[in-house]
């Protein structure tokens, strides 16, 4: 997390001071956006970690996609958003792919068992991630400077990690060699879907971005069979439910 957050902190810092005014700085927006920091890139992203630990990435990730009800529920709620006769079906596909996915005993990690307990963690983690997203639109909404968010985020995120790791009896020692090099690139990766991302919650709905952005349990699914063969089990099971998680967060969006 600690590799991961300072790679967004490294990126983003100077293009808020190249691309956005200093003075938006000091606007209400910013502690918005430090909510956001700590909900979504901090323990949406904790969560998530420890979901991909213990049930591996090809469950961990189109289980986390709840967010989407999440998302879609508060835009409507605090945002004046607009649902489609299609969410309540879109929303019963995708809560049918989570059913799937949680049955699914033999899926995810090879040299793990199972526990229900542990779904708990990607479902968090997509709750959070939901509320992070609406502190996101609220602060856009007061001020519309995405370079700001994107900062004032990855510092939230970084810095939380950074107090709260020793208070959980966590070292804060950098891996090194290829683990660091693994983590530096999520952590680069991570920066343009953030940007991408508050750039589409600018200028759109969170009814009709969200659902579309988590159309990422197919690229995990294709990456963890390609990549991942020898640590996960990709079943007939997982596809079926990734598919259905997908299914249901594009219906939401028509």
């Amino acid at each position: 997390m600690l590799v991961t957050a300072l790679a967004n902190v490294v990126v983003f810092w100077p293009l808020f001071l190249i691309f956005a005014p200093f003075g938006s700085i000091s606007s209400w927006a910013v502690l918005a956006f430090i909510g956001a920091g700590a909900t979504g890139p901090f323990l949406g992203r904790m969560l998530l970690f420890n979901g991909m630990a213990r049930v591996g990435v090809s469950v961990a990730t189109p289980l986390y996609n709840i967010q989407v009800l999440f998302a879609v529920i508060g835009g409507v709620i605090f945002f004046n958003e607009t649902l489609t006769p299609f969410v309540g079906l879109g929303t019963l596909v995708l809560l049918g792919g989570v059913a799937l996915l949680s049955l699914d005993i033999s899926g995810g990690n090879k040299d793990k068992p199972r526990r229900l307990v542990d779904l708990a963690f990607p479902l968090a983690s997509g709750f959070f991630f939901a509320v992070s997203f609406m502190l996101r639109k609220w602060g856009l909404q007061i001020a519309p400077e995405i370079y700001l968010g994107l900062a004032m985020m990855a510092s939230t995120s970084f810095f939380t990690a950074f107090i709260l790791a020793p208070v959980q009896g966590k070292s804060l020692a950098f891996p090194r060699g290829h683990p660091l090099v693994m983590f530096a690139i999520a952590g680069l990766l991570t920066n343009v879907a953030q940007l991408f991302s508050l750039t589409a919650i600018l200028e759109g709905d969170l009814v009709v971005v969200i659902p579309l952005q988590n159309t990422q349990p197919l690229f995990a699914l294709l990456f963890s069979a390609m990549f991942l063969r020898r640590l996960e089990h990709v079943t007939p099971m997982i596809i079926g439910g990734a598919g259905l998680v997908v299914a249901g967060a594009v219906l939401v969006n028509f």
